[in-house]
C-alpha cells in the first residue's frame, strides 16, 4: 500500500428548488449494528429543526424521520443492504435505494418505518407496518409531531417522486401449496469420492424457501386502496396548505398476482376464485372513464404503475431473486430530468444493471396497436397502455412505457403530468415570492411576464406543440381570471392553457395564488376540447 486517503465527508447542501430528480423512498429498513447517522447528516438534521425534544429518540433510532441521502455508500454506512445474516429476503427499500442509485439518481430522501417483516407475518405485524407507513389523518403541516410515513413529504418541498417499495409485501397473501406432496429424497448407496487437494466448492448464494410476494383479488383490493390513501393525500395536499405534494409523482410496483400450480388448484376447493388474469386487475383497479380521474380507483395522473417485476445485480438478496420495479424507474426518471428534462420521456434512457424481467409479458401486451383503442370502449387496452412496462426489445432490455395511470390522452403520457408539476413547481415558488404584496395590475402583469418567460423557454426545449410560442401556449391574469371577491380576499389567479409536444388536446391549468398567505394553493388542471 503506498498510501492512505481520507475522504471527508461533504456537508449536505439544499437542492436547486427547480429539480425535478429527487426522490422519497419510506418503509422497511434495518439499522445496521451500530450504525449511527454520520456528522453531514446530523447536521442536517439540526438545520431543519430535528434535533430536540421530542424527536431525540428517532434520531437515535433514525425511525420516522428523513435522512438525506446522496449516494448509496452513505445509505450502507447506515443501513442494512439485505445481504446480512439478518435478512429473510425482504429488503425491498434497500434494493429500491439501490436500483435508485444504480439507475442515475442523485438525491432522495429515506424514512425508516421499521425493520422488513417476514416472509409469513402475521397479519397484525402487517397491520402495524401498514399503519405506520400510510400518511396519518392528523397530519398537520405546522407540527411535526403528526409527520409519520409518508406524511414526512409535508415537510420537504424539494421532493418529486415517491416510492414505497413495501407494500407488494406488506399486503401478500399467503402461499396456497398442495397438501399431499412429499419431498424427495436422493436415496442410494453410498460412494467413495476422492478428496481434493484444497475446498474448490464455489460459494453459493443464499436462497430464500418463500415466493416473492403474491397477491389474491382480495388482497388486490387491499392493496389498491393503501395506494389510494397516498394518492388521495397527495391530491388533497392544497387543503391543509401544502400546495408542493401536488407535485410529486407516486411511483408504485403493480403487485405479481397468486398463481396456484396444477396440484395445488386440484386440492383447493375454492381455486377457482384465485385464478387470475393481471389485465382484469388492471382493468378493475383502473376503470376507463374518461375526462375525469375516477372517484375510488387508482385512475390517476399522481400514481405511474411499473410491472414485471426485475432481476438485477442486487437482487439476489431478496426473495425469488426479484425485485419491484419502482426504484429503478425512479431512478430513470431522476436521470431522464437531469439529462433530458422531466418533460421528455424515460423511454430512452438505457437501464443498467437489470438483466431479466419476470413475468415475461406476451407480444400483444408489449406492442401498442395500431389503431387507437377509444376510451370506454370494451375491448381491453395492452399492458403497455396502462403500466409503465420492463421488457426485451431488439436493441436490450428497456422501458417500453412511461404513463401514468389515468383514463384518458391529457394525462396518460407521464411526460406531461410531470411538465404540469415543473409548471406548477415554478407557480408556486413565484407565490412565495410575491406574498404579502398589493394584489393589482402591477402584480397581475409580473405574474403574466414570468410564466410567459418560463413557457417560452419550455417550448423551446420541445415541450411545448406550435410553430411559436403564440401556437403553443396562452397566459392571462387579469380582471378576465378573478371575480372582485377573489381580488378583495387577496386571490390571485393565472390560467395557463398549453399544448405539450406530441399530443392533441389542449390542456389548461389554473394557477390560485394567495397574497396573504404563501404559495400556490390549489393549481387544478381542466381539460379543454381536443382540437
Amino acid at each position: 500500500m503506498s498510501r492512505i486517503l481520507f475522504e471527508r465527508e461533504q456537508p449536505i447542501e439544499e437542492p436547486d428548488p427547480d429539480r425535478a430528480d429527487v426522490a422519497f423512498f419510506a418503509g422497511l429498513i434495518r439499522l445496521k449494528d451500530g450504525a449511527a447517522a454520520p456528522q453531514n447528516v446530523m447536521d442536517w438534521l439540526k438545520a431543519h429543526g430535528w434535533l430536540r425534544d421530542p424527536f431525540l429518540e428517532r434520531v437515535t433510532t433514525l425511525t420516522d424521520i428523513p435522512i438525506p441521502i446522496e449516494n448509496y455508500a452513505s445509505f450502507a454506512g447506515m443501513f442494512d443492504e439485505g445481504a446480512s445474516a439478518a435478512s429473510l429476503g425482504t429488503d425491498y427499500v434497500a434494493a429500491a435505494v439501490r436500483s435508485f442509485f444504480a439507475q442515475g439518481g442523485r438525491r432522495c430522501y429515506v424514512v425508516r418505518t421499521g425493520d422488513p417483516l417476514q416472509p409469513a407475518s402475521a397479519t397484525s405485524n402487517k397491520a402495524a407496518s401498514l399503519k405506520g407507513l400510510l400518511p396519518d389523518g392528523a397530519f398537520l403541516p405546522d407540527d411535526r409531531r403528526s409527520w409519520h410515513g409518508v406524511g414526512h413529504l409535508g415537510g420537504l418541498p424539494d421532493v418529486t417522486l415517491l416510492a414505497v417499495p413495501d407494500l407488494p409485501a406488506i399486503h401478500a397473501s399467503e402461499p396456497i401449496g398442495a397438501k399431499g406432496q412429499i419431498p424427495v429424497i436422493p436415496s442410494g448407496p453410498e460412494q467413495f469420492v476422492e478428496c481434493s487437494a484444497a475446498d474448490v466448492t464455489p460459494a453459493q448464494q443464499r436462497a430464500f424457501e418463500n415466493p416473492a410476494p403474491r397477491l389474491a383479488p382480495a388482497q388486490y383490493g387491499e392493496w389498491s386502496q393503501s395506494v389510494k390513501t397516498i394518492i388521495n393525500y397527495l391530491a388533497g395536499g392544497a387543503e391543509k396548505q401544502v400546495p408542493h405534494l401536488r407535485e410529486i409523482q407516486f411511483v408504485a410496483a403493480f403487485p405479481l398476482p397468486l398463481d396456484l400450480d396444477v396440484a395445488a388448484a386440484n386440492e383447493n376447493a375454492s381455486s377457482a376464485s384465485l385464478a387470475q388474469d393481471i389485465r382484469d386487475q388492471v382493468a378493475t383497479l383502473m376503470p376507463e372513464q374518461t375526462e375525469a380521474e375516477s372517484p375510488g380507483t387508482l385512475s390517476s395522473a399522481f400514481l405511474q404503475l411499473s410491472y414485471p417485476w426485475l432481476k438485477t445485480s442486487g437482487s439476489s438478496v431478496l426473495l425469488q431473486s426479484l425485485e419491484p420495479p419502482d426504484g429503478a424507474l425512479a431512478g430513470m426518471l431522476a436521470r431522464n430530468a437531469l439529462t433530458r428534462g422531466a418533460h421528455a420521456s424515460a423511454v430512452k434512457v438505457t437501464p443498467a444493471e437489470i438483466y431479466d424481467v419476470w413475468p415475461e409479458l406476451p407480444a400483444d401486451e408489449t406492442t401498442v396497436p395500431e389503431a387507437p383503442i377509444p376510451w370506454g370502449n370494451p375491448r381491453k387496452r395492452p399492458l403497455i397502455q396502462r403500466l409503465s412496462l420492463f421488457g426485451f426489445t431488439p436493441s436490450g432490455l428497456q422501458l417500453l412505457s412511461d404513463v401514468t395511470c389515468y383514463p384518458g390522452e391529457s394525462y396518460r403520457p407521464g411526460r406531461v403530468n410531470r411538465l404540469v408539476s415543473v409548471i406548477a413547481r415554478a407557480a408556486r415558488r413565484l407565490g412565495e415570492e410575491v406574498t404579502f404584496e398589493r394584489n393589482g395590475e402591477t402584480l397581475w402583469a409580473r405574474v403574466q411576464t414570468t410564466l410567459q418567460q418560463l413557457l417560452t423557454r419550455l417550448w423551446r426545449l420541445d415541450a411545448l406543440e406550435g410553430a411559436s410560442p403564440k401556437d403553443a401556449f396562452t397566459v392571462q391574469c387579469d380582471r378576465s381570471t378573478m371575480t372582485q371577491n377573489d381580488i378583495d380576499n387577496g386571490r390571485l389567479i393565472a390560467v395557463v392553457t398549453f399544448t405539450a409536444a406530441a399530443t392533441i388536446e389542449l390542456i389548461h391549468v389554473t394557477l390560485a395564488i394567495n397574497t396573504a398567505q404563501s404559495g400556490v394553493l390549489a393549481p387544478r388542471a381542466q381539460l379543454a376540447a381536443v382540437v
